[in-house]
């Protein structure tokens, strides 16, 4: 954190001594007023930058200003509303007020959309495109991943990485497909979610879940700027696994085994003394306890944006550094950061009146520090009465000679425990076996040379764009090898009398590199543009487009190919008639030679109703405008692998020849060929409206649709006879449907000095199996009619409470069965309850989920909320925290198990010692019903007044606190917010300033 003040500091200090400069060098110019060009109304809130780019002032109430400039040069004044306008030096010379032309509705330079592979208007927007614009955001919310601002801001999505519960979209960064992850939201200037076929079909066989496209910020001319941003904050872990210490462990594991029929392990002694005893001689390890984790976590970000240029060339940099620190509590893990640091360079050259250019670097490293061994892997698994992972040197004999001429130990004080089964420990690999860094870097590339050809067919351009990404992760890691010591304590008192030791104190001082993987993809477009208003009545525009990507993985022999052809006509009559046609010829090298090709044709169409005079008489519409696109998209997006047309044959099998018992290798089928083998298919119907009401207050943006995804690829298995076996082929067999609607509002209002903005939107996605590869004994357990999402397993019905009650119930075919036991229904009623007694029991994937968002200004404060929900999904609780048997450690979650005494009671079946597969399968005991909200994001926010920041030569200056995860309203929240075997979710609260120059 020191660091970051310092370099804001400097940073200041720098900005300050350039503003004296200035003043020093320049007479202070007065122009009286700027001014609405329709009503000559003083404009109180516009942004004047100088010649050489400075942010001088903005205007106060009365339109007025004091703007200092170095020499008579181009201003710049940009105000909310009005169109952004360059005034020469003799425009303003002597001149008493400056006129700023407001923005048509909906068609002004902030209204432009980004779509695939073009701009447009918001006016002339035919599709389901919704849009965010993060720099708003930003202003009152410090939001910093691409993840965060999608989820709950945006109507038609799921979350973060779902469009309308269909499944994954293509994420796409300046034009071709990327990752988001290392993306900062600082850097993007407009996040555009293509939802419907009709506005991502251009993008071919991945845009088949629909597109996010996210475009970076880029320099403008005449307007210099620097912003930075620091925080500093602390991150609590939601939830942290409870588990029982090693007496209650004791006991329960007793109880187990006399559930089986066997006998106790632990004696009432041996419990004893793991309850009350020296905890070195008896230990009970609680992993999850402040002896090896904090109760919090400091973390930390600073980053700068510098933009500016000229007629000639412009420039955007963001460069950032965000250090987390570690949750551990020992070893080296108690100090130890991980870094990311980010460079970002977008350039863009004008080379001459017909040809620009563009120039896009990106770098990231991530250096991820943790200690060796997976901590909490072990500590999800290690039981608490195994061992101490350290011992203390005080309690052994010092003339052991074990002690003398030893390597290590921690901090002269323990030596490292152990047993012959359990030679090293998560506590002791954080002391002793060195640490492993994970280090990440990100190099991304692009290039666009954009070609005006207007002066020989008027209204055309050209425009490529190449890019390249290459990301590479690797471990580089120093591994020690360490002694581990298992102590002989006396029978008299709490005193090691000897020590068995177990391997040696190796320190190579070798750095190892390990666990290496890179990715690298390249893509390619060339867009033949073209663009016509005539007599602002005829809106033609046209676009040809050939686009290709490579996308490798390391082990990926094949690599993952998209090339296609795009088509797209559209036309706007007045803007109150709009037409789109979008179209794609797909390529795929995962289909046989006479498929691999495809036409994907879409339709798209709009009309303004607002703009007729019938509507002229509802004065509480002021735009309404609705619209219905359709299409069919192919794709081999779900197409796993390649080759599949082809006969297979695998050598790893044998054949039984009729010569005794002796059998013979050969080479054995692995699918058979289908040269018919086509692309999957996903049609669509959407029908929506856009509206604004009573007075712009009121936005509505609300969107129904439908959709078949069909022809999926399978290996049917039912349509063929059962010693085919390995020879079915793969065919387009399965279908499954989609429909749902998707509302989005917002409605603003002001009271004087208060502002409110309110915000939301909903989704309704459900789904249905049209289709599936499935021959089951009864109808129960078909797939087809239900949703795509649906659970199956065993409806339970209670605990067994004694063996009369086994007995007379149906047989149950899971291992043997004992009071305790889960009970199931048998649902096709043949008194045998197996795998033909699944039904449906729930669905994983909500069918209804919404986003809220709440602003709340007064005067230079501002107060701003979002969360999100979900409702009609099904949770599972199935990993080894709830699913206890062997000799699994025991969580708290299991003390209302079932006894003779809690029948009436009990929540948990019986515990067992053994395997139990009756009670740990898919059923629905094990479901809850998972509807929640959760207050992702709530941050105070100062604005400190302009008056102020001027006199420090700022152009603005606040201050922040905010929260994250900060609270979950959910009737199963512990199971929700609780993380088993990986490192914890976590609630986070921070501090800030934005301040821009």
């Amino acid at each position: 954190m020191k660091r970051i003040y310092l370099y804001l500091t400097c940073l200041f200090l720098c900005c300050q001594v350039v503003a004296l400069a200035q003043k020093k060098a320049a007479a202070p110019m007065v122009i009286k007023s700027i001014v609405a060009d329709e009503n000559g109304t003083p404009i109180s809130n516009a942004t004047i930058y100088g010649n050489e780019g400075i942010a001088v002032s903005k205007t106060e109430a009365n339109g007025q200003f004091t703007i200092t400039i170095p020499s008579l040069g181009d201003l710049l004044i940009e105000a909310p509303g009005f169109e952004s306008t360059v005034f020469k030096p003799g425009d303003y010379s002597n001149q008493e007020r400056l006129t700023l032309t407001k923005s048509p509705f909906l068609f002004g330079e902030r209204d432009v959309v980004n779509v695939a592979f073009s701009k447009i208007k918001k006016g002339n927007l035919v599709n389901a495109v919704s849009v965010l614009n993060p720099d708003e955001l930003r202003q009152f919310d410090n939001t910093q991943s691409v993840a965060s601002a999608l989820n709950g801001l945006i109507p038609g999505m799921l979350g973060s990485s779902n469009v309308r519960g269909i499944g994954s979209p293509m994420f796409v960064v300046d034009g071709l497909p990327r990752d988001v992850s290392t993306l900062n939201l600082s850097e993007v200037a407009q996040i555009s979610i293509l939802k419907d076929i009709n506005s991502a079909v251009l993008y071919g066989n991945d845009a088949v879940n629909g597109v996010v496209l996210v475009t970076t910020k880029r320099g403008q001319a005449y307007k210099k700027q620097i912003n930075a941003t620091a925080f500093y904050g602390i991150s609590r872990p939601s939830a942290l696994p409870q588990y029982l210490p090693s007496a209650d462990y004791m006991e329960l594991y007793n109880e187990a085994r006399l559930n089986d029929g066997l006998g106790v392990q632990y004696s009432p002694t041996q419990i004893q003394n793991f309850r009350t005893g020296n905890p070195y001689r008896y230990p009970s390890v609680d992993y999850y306890s402040g002896d090896y984790l904090k109760k919090l976590r400091p973390f930390s970000r600073a980053m700068v944006d510098f933009s500016g240029g000229n007629n000639v060339a412009t420039y955007y940099t963001n460069i950032g550094w965000t250090q987390t620190g570690s949750l551990y509590n020992f070893g080296e893990g108690k100090s130890m950061k991980s870094n990311v640091f980010n460079v970002r360079g977008n350039i863009d050259l004008r080379v001459n009146p017909w040809i620009k250019s563009a120039l896009d670097a990106v770098f990231v490293l991530n250096d991820n520090n943790q200690p060796q061994g997976s901590f909490f892997a072990n500590a999800a698994t290690l039981r608490p009465n195994l061992y101490a992972p350290l011992i203390p040197m005080s309690l052994i004999d010092p003339e052991n000679s074990l002690l003398k001429g030893r390597k290590t130990d921690i901090d002269g004080t323990y030596l490292i425990g152990g047993t012959a089964t359990y030679l090293t420990n998560p506590i002791a690999s954080g002391y002793a076996g060195g640490q492993n860094r994970q280090l990440q870097r990100v190099f991304s590339f692009n290039n666009r040379i954009d070609f005006d050809l207007s002066r020989s067919v008027p209204g055309l351009a050209f425009h490529t764009n190449l890019s390249f990404d290459y990301l590479t992760l690797y471990d580089q890691f120093i591994s020690n090898s360490y002694a581990a010591y298992e102590p002989t304590w006396s029978d008299k008192e709490d005193r090691i009398v000897s020590l068995r030791k177990f391997g040696e104190d190796v320190r190579s001082g070798t750095q190892n590199v390990g666990n290496a993987s890179y990715r690298r993809r390249i893509g390619f477009y060339g867009l033949l543009d073209y663009n016509k208003n005539v007599d602002d009545i005829h809106q033609i525009t046209g676009s040809l487009l050939a686009y290709l990507t490579s996308d490798k993985v390391q082990g990926d022999i094949q690599g993952n190919k998209n090339a296609n052809l795009g088509l797209r006509l559209g036309y706007g009559f007045k803007n109150k008639y709009l037409v789109d046609f979008s179209s794609a010829f797909v390529n795929s090298v995962k289909l046989p030679a006479n498929n691999r090709t495809a036409f994907s044709p879409s339709l798209g169409l709009a009309w303004v109703l607002s703009s007729e005079g019938f509507m002229s008489s509802v004065s509480f519409i002021n735009y309404l405008k609705i619209r219905a696109s359709a299409g069919l998209l192919n794709s081999d997006n779900g197409i796993s692998g390649f080759f599949n047309y082809d006969e297979r044959y695998t050598g790893s099998g044998s054949y039984s020849w009729y010569e005794g018992t002796r059998s013979r290798g050969g080479v054995i089928a692995q699918n058979g060929g289908n040269l018919n083998l086509a692309f999957e298919k996903r049609n669509e119907l959407n029908v929506g409206f856009q509206s604004l009401l009573f007075g712009n207050r009121l936005s509505l943006d609300a969107n129904v649709f439908t959709s078949l995804y069909y022809d999926q690829i399978t290996r049917p298995q039912t349509i063929y006879p059962n010693y085919f076996s390995t020879f079915i082929p793969y065919r387009n067999f399965e279908d499954n449907a989609y429909r749902g609607a998707e509302l989005g509002l917002s409605y603003r209002e002001n009271w004087g000095d208060f502002r409110l903005i309110v915000g939301a939107n909903m989704l309704y996605a459900d789904s249905k199996v049209k289709k599936r590869d499935e021959l089951y004994a009864t109808s129960n357990r078909n797939r087809t009619g239900q949703p795509v999402d649906a659970r199956f397993g065993l409806a339970s019905d209670g605990f067994f409470n004694s063996q009369s009650d086994i007995e007379s119930h149906e047989s149950q075919a899971f291992g043997t069965v004992k009071p305790g036991d889960i009970k199931y229904k048998d649902q096709n009623g043949d008194g045998i309850i197996d795998a033909n007694d699944e039904v449906r029991i729930g669905r994983w994937q909500a069918p209804f989920s919404y986003g809220l968002n709440l602003r709340l200004s007064y005067k230079n404060l501002t107060l701003f909320a979002r969360g999100n929900g979900r409702m009609g999904a099904d949770g599972e609780i199935s990993n080894n925290y709830f699913w206890v048997d062997g000799d699994d450690k025991y969580s708290t979650f299991v003390l209302n198990r079932w006894t003779e005494a809690t029948q009436a009671t009990a929540t948990f079946p019986r515990l067992s010692s053994l395997a139990n597969t009756n009670n740990y399968r898919s059923s629905d005991f094990w479901l809850y019903r998972d509807n929640y909200f959760t207050v992702d994001r709530v941050q105070l926010t100062y604005t400190v007044p302009l008056k102020v920041s001027n006199k420090l030569n700022m152009r603005g200056f606040s201050v922040f606190a905010d929260a994250s995860n900060l609270v979950m309203i959910s009737k199963f929240r512990q199971f929700k917010e609780l993380n088993i075997g990986s490192e914890p979710q976590y609630r986070s609260y921070s501090l800030g300033l934005n301040i821009s120059f």
